[in-house]
């Protein structure tokens, strides 16, 4: 499905209840965990395919575009990337990498983004992440800061490239 632009699904959503835009900010934080394991997730759907135009829950955000694997591999990846970020996920290897471009460029066309972070793997297809998420910001023909941090297979952090912290 090609990026159709716009806030598409903010009025009168049609389609699969799980793919409803929801930005759940202002969370209840009641949770019986520490804060290593809180749950800081604030925005769903998550991943890229679903996410299809936008939604105003990314409107004025900073984004956490991170590899599908990534959460699976780094240790307190929430408390680590997601907090404060909306996310959204995909593989650029098992997905449509022109469909991402695509989706990519438009969001950041239509929306007040502030930064953009991506967390990938360090197996070369994961590569195709980051360059897919600097084309499209140069492509948006905005200045979007861009920030990177590479995960090794094992959990640890590799690299860093940006302004960010995590």
């Amino acid at each position: 499905m090609p990026y159709e632009g716009g806030n598409k699904y903010e009025e009168g959503f049609c389609g699969c209840a799980g793919t409803k835009p929801v930005d759940f900010t202002e969370k209840v934080k009641e949770c019986n965990v520490s804060a290593d394991e809180q749950p800081e997730l604030q925005n769903w759907p998550i991943q890229l395919k679903l996410i299809g135009t936008g939604g105003a829950y990314l409107n004025d955000v900073d984004i956490l575009l991170a590899a599908d694997c990534t959460a699976f591999s780094a240790v307190g990846f929430h408390g680590r990337f997601i907090k404060g970020k909306k996310v959204i996920i995909g593989c650029p290897k098992l997905d449509n990498a022109q469909q991402y471009f695509e989706q990519l460029t438009g969001i950041f066309k239509d929306y007040s983004i502030k930064s953009v972070s991506v967390v990938r793997m360090e197996v070369p297809c994961c590569g195709g992440l980051a360059y897919i998420t600097q084309q499209a910001i140069k492509n948006s023909g905005k200045d979007i800061p861009y920030s990177e941090v590479v995960i090794g297979v094992k959990g640890t952090s590799k690299r860093r490239h940006g302004t960010d912290d995590t």
